[in-house]
């Protein structure tokens, strides 16, 4: 195991493709994650890593790969992926990167992925990016049942020029969730400040 150990560590790119050929279900997550940190992005191993049955081998894979070298092909890629796990982090990727041409999938995840903690993190991308595309997303976020995607939407609003997000956020100013009404002083919204 200290051999092992040693190629993770120091091996060449060589020596550690090698190793996650061999290594043991329970050490090729961060096997993955070492490859990718040290020499990625590696795109064949990437593959190999989010076809992986557990898709903790993906994501390790996919959040090692150094935040300098991520790409808009990665950030489409990842977001499309069938872990919830790694389509979150692509999303949080496409918003790392700002670029306006991931905004029709960032909307697609927003408005329809199962998983609402993707759903959160491409509204997240969604602001970051301050496209108007995603006016009617971050509308439907502001009146969601679910009150992570409005506290998320109402912390994005003020990215987007638009009376009638204007309204939507006022109609949150009594909202039940005590979180989202101190929003309104955290963003400056209250006119009794």
């Amino acid at each position: 195991m200290t051999h092992e150990l040693e190629i993770l560590l120091h091996g060449s790119r060589e020596e550690l493709k090698s190793l996650l050929e061999v290594l043991p279900p329970e050490l090729l997550a961060q096997g993955h994650r070492a490859y990718q940190h040290r020499f990625g992005p590696d795109e064949e191993l990437l593959g190999v890593a989010l076809a992986h049955p557990d898709p903790r081998v993906g994501i390790a894979a996919v959040t090692a790969v150094p935040g300098q070298q991520r790409r808009t092909a990665h950030a489409e890629r990842w977001m499309g992926d069938p872990s919830w796990l790694v389509a979150e982090f692509g999303a949080f990727v496409a918003g790392e990167l700002e670029d306006p041409t991931l905004v029709p999938r960032l909307i697609e995840l927003a408005m329809d992925h199962a998983e609402p903690l993707v759903k959160e993190a491409a509204l997240a991308s969604l602001g970051a990016i301050g496209d108007p595309r995603a006016i009617p997303v971050v509308l439907a976020a502001l009146a969601s049942k679910n009150v992570y995607l409005r506290r998320r939407a109402l912390v994005i609003s003020v990215a987007f020029s638009s009376p009638e997000i204007d309204r939507a956020v006022e109609a949150l100013r009594d909202d039940r969730d005590a979180q989202i009404r101190q929003l309104f002083v955290d963003l400056e919204r209250d006119p009794y400040q």
